[in-house]
């Protein structure tokens, strides 16, 4: 009895758990009714912590023309530093992601290529030699890839670069294609993940079947990559669609991945099977074994009959792991979390200062750690301008 007892107590607790989160705080600190901000990297990497240091990327139009910036914040300050500003001309899609010490590697596109910096102190570094853009960044442990969609021939492909950080620099290995043919269509918006065992994944918009299809790719050794696999399940009525007049197929977009647990990886997406209500949030897993199985739904029913937007999954080498979205469910946009409970994603739940009038969007995320949740988001108001919001979180 005493033992039942006990156990009863544990799934009460575990039931009552949730995130307790910080009043938010703005990131920018230039506002206006014209300065627009966007957060809309590839793999959608905006925020990261190194350490106890959040730092978080964007891009504005405040000098007259788009421009990146990074914005820092330890964990003794009450509020972000001034950011740093990370471009010289026309700046697209920052990403950001963590080294150890306080430092981070930010990566964007500038003037048509890619470009690298080792923050707060480095100088920027140019990866790509050809028409490039939409970077992203990932690392573990001693290992840090970067990946972007760079022109060959005709159209774009995913290319995946090594990069060795030395003190305040960085060296880039040269770039590998994904594939080694010339692609026959459009591959855009790659995302990419470094798994515990330190195998690469990859995953990336695709238009060889006239419509945009997730497919993913895996590397022992960020060089030589397995022959690109759909990610998300064939609908048993695909042709519907194209019968309705819906064009070549339902289409998906904007991959993200992230490792989970000792070896895994997660991917979530934007899936428009269910063609008539828009983009829905799908997640797929690979345990381990470089293959992605079934897809999951993650929003709930009360999601069901709208579109959702600007997915992400973000998961830790401990096993925790959630998805971000934004819909406007309540109506009006909001940011919307859902944790996965080991079998499901649970109920979807409004992230507190990214909810209400008005619209909250955009959402990007990380865990820190120790498990802390960091999450940033646009909050739009027409007359004060946007505003890059911030709030930290933990689990109770």
């Amino acid at each position: 009895m005493r033992t039942a007892l006990l156990l009863l107590a544990v799934l009460a607790s575990s039931a009552h758990a949730a995130w307790q989160w910080s009043e938010p705080l703005t990131v920018n600190s230039v506002r206006g009714a014209k300065v627009y901000p966007h957060v809309e990297s590839a793999n959608r990497h905006n925020v990261d912590v190194s350490g106890t240091t959040v730092g978080v990327v964007w891009e504005d139009n405040r000098s007259g023309s788009p421009q990146c910036y990074l914005a820092l914040k330890p964990a003794t300050a009450t509020a972000f530093q001034p950011e740093i500003r990370l471009s010289q001309t026309e700046c697209y899609e920052p990403v950001v992601v963590a080294l150890d010490g306080g430092r981070f590697v930010a990566a964007w596109e500038e003037a048509g290529t890619v470009h690298a910096r080792v923050l707060p102190d480095g100088t920027a570094q140019t990866l790509s030699t050809a028409e490039s853009g939409q970077a992203t960044l990932a690392a573990r442990g001693d290992k840090l890839y970067a990946a972007w969609a760079e022109k060959a021939g005709r159209f774009r492909r995913i290319v995946v670069s090594r990069l060795d950080v030395t003190a305040e620099a960085l060296r880039a290995e040269p770039a590998q294609p994904v594939e080694a043919a010339l692609p026959t269509d459009d591959q855009a918006w790659p995302a990419l993940a470094v798994a515990g065992d330190g195998s690469v994944t990859v995953a990336w918009e695709d238009r060889r079947d006239r419509h945009t299809v997730p497919l993913t790719s895996h590397s022992e050794d960020g060089l030589h990559f397995s022959a690109p696999v759909r990610l998300s399940d064939l609908p048993k009525d695909a042709g519907l669609g194209r019968s309705m007049g819906l064009g070549a197929g339902t289409g998906a977009m904007r991959p993200t991945l992230t490792a989970w647990g000792a070896q895994g990886i997660v991917a979530v997406w934007l899936d428009k099977r269910d063609f008539l209500s828009g983009y829905d949030v799908y997640a797929a897993f690979d345990p381990g074994t470089r293959h992605f199985g079934p897809n999951f739904q993650v929003q709930d029913s009360f999601g069901d009959n709208m579109a959702q937007w600007h997915a992400q999954v973000v998961g830790d080498a401990d096993g925790r792991l959630l998805a971000l979205w934004d819909d406007a469910r309540d109506g009006t946009p909001d940011v919307w979390l859902s944790n996965w409970d080991g079998t499901a994603f649970g109920d979807n739940v409004a992230v507190p200062g990214a909810a209400g009038p008005g619209t909250q969007s955009d959402p990007s995320a990380a865990l820190d750690a120790a498990g802390g949740l960091h999450v940033i988001w646009l909050d739009q108001d027409e007359q004060a301008g946007a505003r890059v919001r911030y709030a930290h979180a933990v689990w109770k």
